[in-house]
Formats: structure tokens, sequence, C-alpha cells
């Protein structure tokens, strides 16, 4: 091997990674524009910015889901689409694992020539890769046996068997408790330490000046800066990522950081007896509440609470502890077996889920992909599922198509909704 080879191998060996001038436009939108991104090995590098600022574009084009219009990546000095598969890997929010197939299956399933492995061979190795970089997973459970955290594990493992040696994790804690959050970030520096470079994606603050090495802040597609952790602070962060906002949105995040100033002067969760005062009548009780989960299993046993007008209740607990069946119960979606459910002093027995609705009550699910949009359906339709019986928009069966568009544009100019048109699929939104 001469030099110059040599030279090549040990820049491909230090796998930093280079974007330069990534754009990418949807109809109507443009989601990357002129992204410049470098990545260094042993570098947690945080990509932070507010939702649409096409933090998850940018990383589909990386991980080739997407094609950038145009722009260059480069790993070392090879062009990333020759090197995408081997050298990288994405740990996305929602994990793509089978549920009924085993540790070990879900992580050779893709591979080239996966007929020829040999499945104890398989165990074997995964367990090195678990032990070495403390990510314990049994090879031989299935997936549905596996807690939220042993399956992220399972995600991570499954991209280190595959040869990645720069990794993208998309919002990693977002389901996690805190212990396993902790773990996972032990994990991270672990893998940093072993010269592995990591993307990763984060709303939390705390996460990002406690993990990151640098710091790119998105907005709008835009990168406002590149920052290392010690030279910047969060109030320097939070300004970067709203100062590419419009200033109708720079309104809107002025008067929640005001509305939501605390009265009371300690930090400490208690309710200031101004607070009090404002609560109003009572709006939702609930006594001795029991409920079954979808297997019949018992989640519910016994739950008791009130709800007051102006009142914020926080609910908190492990995942897998009765929280889904509880908004069940209280949105109409799942029927209590047993105790009483009381609203606005009307007793309800079995309420359906149109009479909760008719009532005032809205329900944003845990899992907003598979049970808050109806991805077939236009983002217009989207809006009109609560209200499709309004005269508004339906008359003798018929649905009046101006009127829903109309709406469904107003809507969107409303809740800051970015996509092409009124028109566009929930499936082609929700994926950027």
């Amino acid at each position: 091997m001469n030099s110059s080879e040599i030279e090549k191998s040990h820049s491909e060996q230090r796998l930093t990674l280079q974007l330069s001038g990534i754009t990418k436009s949807f109809p109507g939108i443009v989601a990357n524009d002129s992204v410049d991104f470098t990545l260094e090995e042993g570098e947690i590098h945080t990509i932070l910015g507010e939702n649409g600022a096409g933090k998850s574009t940018l990383m589909n084009i990386l991980y080739g889901l997407h094609r950038a219009d145009s722009g260059s990546m480069f790993i070392g000095e090879r062009e990333l689409r020759q090197v995408r598969a081997q050298k990288i890997g994405m740990v996305f929010q929602h994990f793509m694992l089978v549920r009924n197939h085993t540790v070990a299956e879900n992580i050779i399933l893709g591979l080239p020539g996966v007929v020829k492995l040999k499945l104890k061979e398989v165990h074997q190795q995964i367990r090195e890769i678990s032990e070495r970089y403390d990510l314990y997973v049994d090879p031989e459970k299935k997936i549905q046996e596996l807690s939220v955290g042993e399956q992220q594990r399972v995600e991570i493992v499954k991209v280190l068997f595959k040869g990645a040696r720069i990794l993208i994790l998309d919002e990693p804690t977002a389901v996690l408790t805190p212990q396993e959050s902790e773990a996972l970030y032990e994990i991270m520096e672990k893998m940093v330490s072993e010269k592995h470079s990591i993307i990763f994606i984060t709303h939390k603050m705390k996460e990002v000046m406690a993990l990151s090495h640098r710091i790119t802040v998105l907005s709008r597609g835009k990168v406002m800066a590149t920052l290392k952790k010690d030279e910047t602070n969060p109030q320097e962060l939070a300004d970067l990522m709203i100062s590419n906002l419009e200033a109708k949105d720079l309104v809107k995040v002025s008067e929640f950081l005001r509305d939501t100033t605390v009265d009371g002067k300690k930090g400490d969760g208690s309710v200031s007896q101004k607070q009090k005062k404002k609560f109003g009548n009572l709006t939702v009780a609930l006594k001795d509440i029991h409920a079954v989960n979808d297997l019949g299993y018992p989640a519910l046993k016994g739950i008791s609470l009130d709800i007051r007008a102006g009142e914020i209740l926080g609910m908190a607990g492990v995942s897998g502890n009765g929280q889904p069946e509880l908004t069940d119960v209280l949105s109409g979606l799942r029927s209590p077996t047993r105790g009483k459910y009381q609203f606005d002093d009307v007793p309800l027995n079995k309420p359906t889920v149109n009479e909760m609705i008719d009532m005032g009550v809205g329900y944003i699910p845990e899992d907003r992909k598979r049970f808050g949009v109806s991805s077939g359906m236009s983002i217009a339709y989207n809006f009109l599922l609560r209200d499709f019986q309004n005269p508004q928009f339906c008359s003798r069966q018929l649905l009046k198509l101006s009127n829903i568009f109309d709406y469904g544009q107003k809507k969107m100019q409303e809740f800051d909704i970015r996509a092409p048109t009124e028109k566009t699929l929930g499936w082609t939104f929700i994926r950027r």
C-alpha cells in the first residue's frame, strides 16, 4: 500500500462526515436550505430545532430514505452513497422491530446472505456486542417480551451488528423512563469512547448540555449556528431556534412564555392560593374506576380523581402502568368494568367517543402517527373528522368541498402546519 492509499485509509477510518449545501424541497416547502454539517470521529453532535425545522428530513437524506435535490455528502474522501450501508445506522423514535420475532431474528432481518447465517454464531456475536457496549439483550427472547428500554437496546445492537460507525439517534429518550435514559447516556459515552460518532436529535435542553460535544441549530430548514457546548448556553440556543421564525410566530412564543410564568417563588410543584382561586367547577370526577387492557388483563384498579375547570392535572408513571387505558376511559374509547364517571355534573354510563366529543373532550394520543392522524386522508379531511356532520361541511350526505378546503387552509395558518396545500395526504405530511 503506497502513502496516498495509507492516507486515504486513515481518513476513512476516522469517519469524518461532511454534508455540504444539502437542499431538499417538497411541493411548496423548502425542508432543507443549503445545509452544511460536519461530524467528527468520537463525537456526540446534537441537532436542535423546533418541529418542522428540517431535522428529520436531513436525517432521512443522510440515511438514504430521501434523495437531496442538491448538495454533496462525504465520509472521509469517499462520497457517502458508496459507503452508507456499512457505515451509518439509524435508531428511529418509533422502533422498527417485528414483535413476534426474536431479538436475533430482528437483528439479522434484511442482511444479505441471511439464509447462510448460523443462528448459534449470530447469538454469540450479539452477546459479544452487548458485553462490549453494556447493551445486554437476550438474543433468544421475543421482542414482545421486552420493555421499551430493552427494545431500544436491540435497535442499537442491530446497527452495531451491521458494522455502523455513525449512529443517528432520533429522540431516543422520548419513550424511556429516567432510569432507562441514564442507562442510555452511559451507553452513548461508551460508544464514543470506542470511536463511534453519534448524531443526537432531542428537544430536552438538559440532555443537550449534558451530552453534546457540538450543537447545530436548525430553524425553517436553515443552519442558524454550530457551537461547541462549552461556548454556549440554553438561552442562546433557544434564541437561535426561534431567530428565523416569522413575526406572528414570535408573538405566539412571547405570549406563551408570558402566560406560563410561575406565580410562586419556589419550584417545588406546590400550588399557590392565587392559583387555587383560578380553578372553577368540578369538570371530571372518577370514582373507583376499573378497566382491562386490550389483552383482557386488569389495567386500572380503583382509580379515583377530580379535575376542575382551569386546572392542569399531571400524571406520572412508568410506561405500561395504565396511562393509555385511563385516557381511553376519559375519552370514551374504552368502557370501565366498574366505577363511576361524572362529567360536568352528568353521570356517564359507558359513554361513546361521539358523546365525549360533543361534551368538548379532545384527545391527543401518545402515538400520533398511528392513532392521531388518518394517513390516507388529506389535511383538510383530517380536520373534519370530529365535525363531519356539521351542516357547514355536509348537506344531505354530500360534502361541501369548497367549505372543507377553505376551513383546512385557515386551520393550517392558525396552527402553522407546513405542507404544500390542505389537500396534502397525511402519510406524506407526517413523514417529514
